[in-house]
């Protein structure tokens, strides 16, 4: 199989999850989402018969991820913005507004010693 028509693929499988995990969180109660995707991870479990298989494993997870992940931030008290590790002066989450940068001091270099 060429490249170009496995990334095809891969970017179509990918939208098809988005699309069915977004309609998930639009249309299914949120206590209901955490046992639906208990169920499908235990379907999963029963892949011989015909109908199950491993597809239902990381569906199921995905599917419960919508409510465990709120859920964490809550039991943690976690409810601020959450910093980026890769640069922890941007904010990880965009639902709050940046913080004002402070402005350098004129006529001194921050990047000397």
């Amino acid at each position: 199989m060429p490249g170009g028509l496995r990334q095809f693929y891969r970017k179509q499988v990918r939208r098809r999850i988005l699309r069915v995990l977004i309609w998930v969180r639009l249309h299914v109660p949120p206590g209901l989402r955490l046992v639906l995707g208990i169920l499908l991870m235990i379907g999963g479990v029963f892949s011989i018969l015909p109908f199950l298989g491993l597809w239902m494993l990381p569906a199921g997870f995905y599917i419960a991820a919508l409510d465990v992940v709120p859920l964490w931030r809550k039991l943690r008290g976690r409810r601020g913005s959450v910093t980026s590790t890769a640069n922890p002066s941007s904010p990880g989450d965009l639902s709050r507004p940046a913080p004002p940068r402070v402005p350098p001091v004129p006529g001194r270099n921050p990047h000397k010693v």
